[in-house]
C-alpha cells in the first residue's frame, strides 16, 4: 500500500481536527527523515498512522492489548488512551500488508518514548509533540527542538520538557520515559 491510499484510510477513521494533527506529524516525518537520512515514505505513513486508534475506547484498548500479547506498561494499565499506539502499531502491518517493523515500533512508542523505538520511533515522537498545530509551543520551542544536532538530542529535549511538565502537575513520568530519558543522558543511540 502506498502512503495516498494509507492517508485516505486514516481520513476516513479520524475527526478532522485529528486528521489535521496526523497531517502536521506527517509534514515534521518527512523533514526529520530526509535531514537524518531514514526511509521518508515510511516515516510519512508511521506519522499518517500513529493516531488511528485514538477513538478506541480505553478499557477495549487494554483488552485488546492482553487478548493480543501486547506488552503493556503500568502506566498504559493505569491510562489505558496512553495504548492507542500500540494497537495502532497492531494494525499498521495488517492493513498496509508492510510488516517493517521500525514502523511498528514508532508507532507503538510514539506516546511515551522507549529505548526500543529505534531512530523512525524518534522521527516520530518528535513529530507528535512538535508539529505546528501544537499550541503548547510556539515557533522558538520549536526552532530549539528541531536545532539539535541529532533525534538524541532532540528526543532527550522533549523527554526533559515533559518531565518539567509533569512536575508542574505533579504526575509522575512513566518508568519508560525515564528509561528512555537515562538511556540517552548516558549517550545511547537509537538503532537505525
Amino acid at each position: 500500500m502506498d502512503y495516498t491510499t494509507l492517508e485516505e484510510i486514516v481520513r476516513e477513521a479520524e475527526k478532522p481536527s485529528r486528521f489535521e494533527h496526523s497531517l502536521g506529524v506527517v509534514e515534521v516525518c518527512a523533514l526529520l527523515s530526509r535531514r537524518f537520512h531514514l526511509d521518508v515514505e515510511l516515516a510519512r505513513m508511521a506519522g499518517i498512522f500513529h493516531d488511528y486508534a485514538r477513538y478506541m475506547d480505553g478499557q477495549e484498548m487494554l483488552a485488546f492489548c492482553d487478548k493480543h500479547g501486547i506488552q503493556v506498561e503500568d502506566e498504559e494499565r493505569e491510562s489505558p488512551m496512553l495504548l492507542h499506539g500500540a494497537v495502532a502499531a497492531w494494525y499498521f502491518p495488517r492493513i498496509t500488508n508492510n510488516w517493517d517493523e521500525r514502523a511498528q515500533l514508532a508507532i507503538r512508542h510514539h506516546t511515551l518514548a522507549s529505548v526500543d523505538m529505534g531512530a523512525l520511533g524518534a522521527v516520530v515522537y518528535v513529530a507528535d509533540y512538535s508539529e505546528k498545530g501544537r499550541r503548547h509551543l510556539d515557533d522558538n520551542d520549536r526552532l530549539t527542538i528541531w536545532g539539535k544536532t541529532s533525534l538524541e538530542d532532540m528526543v532527550l529535549e522533549v523527554l526533559c520538557r515533559e518531565e518539567e511538565y509533569s512536575f508542574t502537575v505533579n504526575r509522575k513520568m512513566a518508568a519508560v520515559s525515564l528509561r528512555c530519558r537515562d538511556f540517552l543522558r548516558s549517550g545511547g543511540r537509537f538503532a537505525r
